[in-house]
C-alpha cells in the first residue's frame, strides 16, 4: 500500500513527468513482446510504477492516448481489490495523470498533461485539433515516429492551454529539445525569435530539463524566465538506466489534481517543485523529530462546548489559523501554553500575560473575565522522535497528564514518565507582546532565548557544579579555621609547660623518679620475702606441736603375747618425737637465719643506694614545688600534658596545611569558575555567530559581562542584597554637574572604557578590574576598610549573619550583554543599533532572530502586528519558507502574505457564532474554497494571491 501520510494539508508526491507505453511505437521491446507471453500488460505496467514508490504518474505517449483509458480501468480494478481488503501483491495507491508528448512542427516535442479525470478521447481531439496526422494505412512504423503536427509550436501550445493542460516542453537541453543548443554554442538551434516568443508565454509554467546542470542558452540571462525545472524517467522500456523511479519530479500538492500541478509549477523550484536529480537526499515524508499532530478544547467558554469538542488537526509542516477578531486563534494558542505548561514564559507585567490571565480564568457568570469553564479540558496531541504522546490538561488539575500511544492496544496510556519539560517536549510560543518584549531595553528574556536556542545546559550547569563546589571548599576552610581558633591558646600552654619542665628536668627527674620507684619496690618486695620467712618460722613452730604420736588402747595388747608389736609400736612413736624436735629447731633456726640476714641487708651497699634514692627524691619533692607541682608524681602528667599539647598542636598544623592546600584548591575553583563563565558566553556568541551570518535582516553580538551601568548595578546590588537605592556612593551613583561616576561600578566601567571594550584581550582587563573589585569587598566583609564606614558595617554584618555572603561575592558575574543592530530595508546593508528603530523594525529584528534557528514546533502570535508590507513579505514570508522545510509552524495571523506568499501547507478559519467560535474544515490553497475564504477574511487577500499566482491564467 502507498506511504501513510495521515496529515491534512497539502504534501510532497513523487511525480514522474514522462512516461510510455507501448502505445509509443519507438518502445522496441515492449512492440516485440506483444502477443507474446511477455506482453507488457497495463496491470504490469502500473504494478512498475507502484514499486518504485511514485506516487503520480504522467502517460505521455508518443502522439498517442491509446493506452490511458486501459490504465485506468486496470487502475479501477486493482483499487476496488485493494478496497475489499486483499490488494494485489504490491500494490500502493498511484494517480495517472493522462497526457501525450507531441511532435510539433520543427521537431520540437511537447508534454501536454491533462488532470486525472480526462480520457483518451481528449487527447485524441487535441491532436486533431493541432493538425497532427492521423497514421496512412501502409505507413511503416519508422515513418509514424517521423510525424509531426501541420501547426506551429505556439499554436499548439495554446490549443493544450485551450483544452485544459498544462504545457511542458520536453527534454529542453536534449535531442529534438527547445533548447537543444548548436554544437560548441551558446545558440539554439531553433530559431531565436520562437523560443523566446515560447519561454515569454505567461501560460508556460515549466521546462523538462534532462540534466538539472545542462548549460543555458546565452539568451536566457536576457529573459530570466521563471520557470520550474521539472524531469520524468522518459521509461520506454523497463530495462537500462531510464527506468521508473529512476528519475522523478517532488510536487508538493494538497490533492494530487491539474489545479494543485499548476500552483506547485507556479510555486517553482525549492517551493513546490524539486527535482530528484538535483537534492538526491531529500525526503520531505519524513517528519520532523517533534511536532503536534492535533489541539483538542473540550468545553471552554467560548469553543469546544457540546457534543463535539473543537479539534485542529494538523500539518507537520505551515499551519496557518486565520480569522476575524474574537474569532477564537489565540483560544488555540493559550490552549497550547496551558498543555505545554508554558505560563511562566510570559514577561511580568506584560500585556501578553495580562491577556493570557484574562483567558486562564473559570468565569462564574456571563460578566466575569474568564474564557475557562470547571469542566473544560485540552489535548494535544504530540510526535516525538518516533513516538506519539497525549498531553492532558484539565481545570482544576494541579497536574498535566502525559500518555503514551501504545500500537498493541491501540490506544492512549499512561506514560511511565509525566515529566513535562523543554527538552522532552520542545516548543518555541510567541505571542507578538513576547516578540516586542525580546527587542525591548531589558535583555534578559531574549538571553533566556538565546540560551535555550544555544542549549548552554551543559555549560550553565558545568558553571553551578563549580560554583557549588567552590562554596564548599569555602565552608570546609570556615570550618577548618574555627578548629584553627585555638592555636594560639595551646601554643602558651605548650610553652609553660615545656618551661616547668625544663626546670624541674635540670635535677634529671626521670631518673631520681626511676630509681625511687624501683628502690621502692625492691624494699617492698624484700620486706615480704623477710615477713614470709619469719611466718615460715611460725608455721614451723605450729606444726612441731602438732607432732604428737597417739597412745594405744586399754587392754588391746598383751604385754607378753604381743611384745613384737609393742617393740615396733615404740619406734614408731620415737621417730615422731624426733620429728617434733627437728622442725622445732628448723623453725629456730629459721628465725636466727631471718634476723641476721635482715642485719646483713641494712649494713650492705643496696641499702645505701636505697637512702641516696630516698634523699634525691625528696630533693626532687621540693624542687617541684617550688615550681607549683606538690605530688612528684604529677610530673608525669606535665609529661603527659606536653605529649598532649604537642599532639593536639601537630593535628593544628595539619589543619593549618589543609587550610592552605583548600586555599590552593579554592583558588583554582575561582579560576575554573571564570572558565566555565567565559564558555557560556562563548557558546551563546557561537550560535549567534553561526545562526546570524549573513543574515540580511538582524545582527546581534554578544558583548561579555556586557557594558551596562544599570544592569551590573542591578546584579551585583542582588548579590549584596541591597536592591533598593542604598550606597549609592559606594556602588553607583551617576554623575551630576561637574562630579563624576561614583562606586564600584563606576570603576569597574571605567577599565573597560579604558580597554576598549570588544577584543579579547581587553575583556581579560576587564575580568581582571572585576576579581580586584571583588576582592575589596570581600575584604570589607571580613572588617577591613575599603569603603564608607556604613557600607563596610554593612557587609560585616551580613557577613556575621550568614558566612557564605562572603564567599558568594566571587561567584559573582556581570550577565552577559547584547548589541542588536537592524538592517533599514532588510539587505544586509546600514545595520543601525535596535535602540534607533520603530516598534515595527525592533518586531522585524526579533523575527528575523525566532526563525533563523531551531527545529522544534514554533508557534507565532500575529508576527505582522507593527510591520509594513516590505518586512512581511522580505522577511517573513522568506523566512517561513525556509523554516518549514524542516520544523512544523503554526502561526496566527491577519495578513494574508504570510498564508499565501507563506505557502501555508494547511489553513483554519475560524469564525465567530452562536456564542461559540467554530473550527471551519481546514484546506490548502490549491482549494478554491479555502483561496475564497483567504480573500474574504484577509484584506489584501487577492492582492497577494495576485502577487504569487500573477501567471496562473484562471480564476484564483
Amino acid at each position: 500500500m502507498s506511504q501513510s501520510w495521515p496529515y491534512p494539508g497539502a504534501r510532497w508526491w513523487k511525480f514522474d513527468f514522462h512516461t510510455h507505453t507501448p502505445a509509443s511505437k519507438d518502445t522496441t521491446a515492449w512492440q516485440a513482446a506483444i502477443g507474446t507471453g511477455d506482453e507488457l500488460t497495463p496491470k504490469k505496467w502500473l504494478l512498475k510504477y507502484m514499486e518504485a514508490e511514485i506516487d503520480c504518474v504522467a502517460v505521455t505517449d508518443h502522439n498517442s492516448g491509446e493506452w490511458i483509458d486501459r490504465l485506468k480501468a486496470a487502475y479501477v480494478a486493482m483499487k476496488q481489490q485493494a478496497d475489499s481488503g486483499n490488494p494485489p501483491e504490491g500494490f500502493r495507491e498511484l494517480r495517472l495523470f493522462p497526457g501525450v508528448e507531441i511532435s510539433v512542427q520543427g521537431g520540437i516535442h511537447l508534454l501536454a498533461i491533462f488532470d486525472v479525470g480526462t480520457s483518451s478521447s481528449t487527447i485524441s481531439s487535441l491532436l486533431g485539433g493541432v493538425g497532427f496526422p492521423a497514421y496512412l494505412h501502409g505507413e511503416t512504423d519508422q515513418e509514424k515516429g517521423l510525424a509531426i503536427t501541420r501547426d506551429s509550436l505556439l499554436i499548439v501550445i495554446d490549443e493544450v492551454i485551450r483544452c485544459g493542460g498544462v504545457v511542458i516542453p520536453a527534454h529542453v537541453d536534449g535531442d529534438k529539445g527547445l533548447l537543444q543548443l548548436a554544437p560548441d554554442s551558446g545558440r539554439c538551434l531553433l530559431e531565436t525569435a520562437t523560443v523566446k516568443q515560447v519561454l515569454n508565454k505567461p501560460e508556460l509554467l515549466a521546462l523538462e530539463w534532462k540534466n538539472h546542470d545542462s548549460p543555458y542558452p546565452s539568451l536566457w540571462n536576457e529573459l530570466k524566465p521563471d520557470l520550474a525545472s521539472v524531469v520524468g524517467s522518459d521509461c520506454h522500456t523497463f530495462r537500462g538506466s531510464a527506468i521508473p523511479g529512476s528519475r522523478f519530479t517532488w510536487i508538493k500538492m494538497a490533492t494530487p489534481n491539474l489545479e494543485g500541478l499548476r500552483l506547485a509549477l507556479l510555486d517553482g523550484q525549492e517551493i513546490s517543485v524539486r527535482r530528484s536529480d538535483e537534492t538526491p537526499d531529500f525526503n520531505p515524508l519524513q517528519t520532523p523529530e517533534h511536532f503536534i499532530e492535533s489541539i483538542e478544547v473540550s468545553n471552554a467558554r467560548y469553543m469546544g462546548r457540546g457534543r463535539n469538542p473543537a479539534r485542529l488537526p494538523l500539518n507537520p509542516w505551515f499551519n496557518a489559523l486565520i480569522g476575524g477578531r474574537g474569532t477564537g486563534k489565540s483560544t488555540v494558542l493559550h490552549a497550547l501554553r496551558l498543555a505545554y505548561g508554558r505560563e511562566h514564559e510570559l514577561p511580568p507585567s506584560s500585556e501578553s500575560l495580562q491577556t493570557f490571565e484574562k483567558f486562564n480564568k473559570v468565569s462564574k457568570n456571563k460578566s466575569q473575565e474568564g474564557a475557562l469553564r470547571e469542566d473544560t479540558s485540552i489535548q494535544v496531541e504530540v510526535y516525538r522522535d518516533g513516538s506519539r504522546y497525549r498531553l492532558n490538561w484539565q481545570q482544576g488539575s494541579a497536574d498535566i497528564v502525559v500518555e503514551e500511544w501504545d500500537e498493541s492496544e491501540k490506544q492512549f496510556n499512561a506514560a511511565d514518565s509525566q515529566l513535562i519539560s523543554d527538552q522532552r517536549f520542545p516548543l518555541r510560543l510567541y505571542s507578538q507582546g513576547q516578540i516586542a518584549a525580546l527587542a525591548g531595553d531589558n535583555q534578559q528574556a531574549l538571553l533566556q532565548v538565546i540560551d535555550t536556542a544555544a542549549d548552554t545546559r551543559e555549560q550553565q550547569q558545568a558553571f553551578e557544579v563549580i560554583k557549588a563546589a567552590f562554596l564548599a571548599t569555602a565552608a570546609q576552610i570556615r570550618d577548618l579555621k574555627k578548629q584553627l581558633s585555638g592555636q594560639e591558646a595551646l601554643q602558651l600552654s605548650l610553652q609553660d609547660t615545656q618551661g616547668k619542665l625544663a626546670r624541674a628536668e635540670e635535677t634529671d627527674p626521670d631518673r631520681v623518679l626511676k630509681n625511687y620507684r624501683d628502690s621502692s619496690r625492691q624494699q617492698r618486695e624484700l620486706r615480704r620475702q623477710f615477713d614470709h620467712a619469719a611466718e615460715l618460722a611460725s608455721r614451723l613452730n605450729g606444726m612441731a606441736s602438732e607432732l604428737i604420736s597417739d597412745d594405744l588402747p586399754d587392754n588391746l595388747f598383751d604385754a607378753n603375747q604381743d611384745q613384737s608389736a609393742l617393740t615396733v609400736m615404740q619406734s614408731l612413736k620415737r621417730a615422731v618425737d624426733q620429728a617434733r624436735q627437728d622442725v622445732e629447731n628448723a623453725a629456730v633456726t629459721l628465725q636466727v637465719q631471718q634476723q641476721s640476714l635482715k642485719i646483713q641487708l641494712k649494713s650492705s651497699e643496696w641499702f645505701s643506694d636505697i637512702d641516696t634514692a630516698q634523699a634525691a627524691y625528696e630533693e626532687l619533692k621540693a624542687t617541684l614545688q617550688q615550681q607549683g607541682v606538690n605530688d612528684p608524681s604529677e610530673y608525669r602528667r606535665l609529661v603527659d600534658d606536653k605529649q598532649r599539647l604537642e599532639a593536639e598542636l601537630k593535628r593544628m598544623d595539619a589543619l593549618q596545611a589543609q587550610v592552605d592546600e583548600l586555599k590552593q584548591k579554592a583558588t583554582q575553583q575561582l579560576e575554573n569558575l571564570q572558565t566555565a563563565r567565559k564558555a557560556i558566553s562563548e557558546k551563546r556568541s557561537q550560535f549567534l555567530q553561526t545562526t546570524l551570518q549573513d543574515n540580511p535582516f538582524v545582527r546581534i553580538e554578544l558583548v561579555p559581562y556586557s557594558r551596562d551601568f544599570q544592569a551590573i548595578e542591578a546584579s551585583l546590588r542582588k548579590t549584596l542584597n541591597i536592591e533598593d537605592g542604598r550606597f549609592a556612593d559606594d556602588i553607583y551613583k551617576e554623575k551630576s554637574g561637574d562630579a563624576l561616576d561614583k562606586g564600584v561600578i563606576a570603576d569597574l566601567m571605567f577599565t573597560a572604557d579604558e580597554s576598549d571594550s570588544g577584543q579579547s584581550s581587553d575583556t581579560g582587563t576587564f575580568e581582571q578590574a572585576l576579581k580586584n573589585h571583588k576582592e575589596n569587598l570581600y575584604r570589607a566583609c571580613k572588617g577591613e576598610d575599603q569603603f564608607s564606614a556604613r557600607f563596610n558595617s554593612y557587609l560585616k554584618n551580613e557577613t556575621d549573619k550568614r558566612l557564605e555572603f562572603a564567599d558568594h561575592i566571587f561567584c559573582w558575574f556581570p550577565e552577559d550583554g547584547l548589541q542588536v543592530e537592524y538592517s533599514r530595508k532588510g539587505d544586509g546593508k546600514d545595520f543601525q543599533p535596535i535602540g534607533q528603530a520603530s516598534a515595527g523594525q525592533r518586531a522585524a529584528a526579533m523575527l528575523a532572530f525566532l526563525l533563523a534557528y531551531g527545529e522544534e514546533p514554533l508557534v507565532l502570535d500575529q508576527p505582522e502586528d507593527d510591520l509594513d508590507n516590505h518586512l512581511i513579505y522580505n522577511l517573513i514570508v522568506t523566512q517561513i519558507r525556509a523554516n518549514k522545510q524542516h520544523r512544523q509552524l503554526i502561526i496566527v495571523t491577519h495578513n494574508p502574505n504570510i498564508v499565501v506568499n507563506g505557502d501555508a501547507e494547511l489553513i483554519y478559519a475560524l469564525e465567530f457564532g452562536k456564542g461559540q467560535c467554530i473550527v471551519k474544515p481546514p484546506g490548502s490553497l490549491q482549494d478554491q474554497a479555502m483561496r475564497e475564504e483567504v480573500c474574504l477574511v484577509m484584506e489584501g487577500g487577492d492582492t497577494a494571491f495576485e502577487k504569487r499566482y500573477k501567471r496562473l491564467g484562471k480564476e484564483i
